[in-house]
């Protein structure tokens, strides 16, 4: 089966709600008070991570 490749202007729209997503789960996961657990470090910097990455996908579509 083919997928029909989508245009542009729908994957930048993709690619801005995602960062908007990734963005409201760090500000859930990132705890300011108290010692955050290794395991909440390590879900904070992957979704710090993934969010970098989405935005060198938006400045390369740009």
């Amino acid at each position: 089966m083919i997928k029909q490749i989508q245009s542009s202007a729908r994957w930048i729209d993709t690619l801005k709600t995602r960062k908007n997503h990734l963005t409201a789960l760090l500000k859930i996961v990132d705890i300011k008070t108290g010692q955050p657990t290794k395991v909440q470090t390590l879900t904070a910097n992957s979704i710090k991570a993934e969010i970098n990455h989405v935005e060198c996908q938006l400045k390369g579509r740009q």
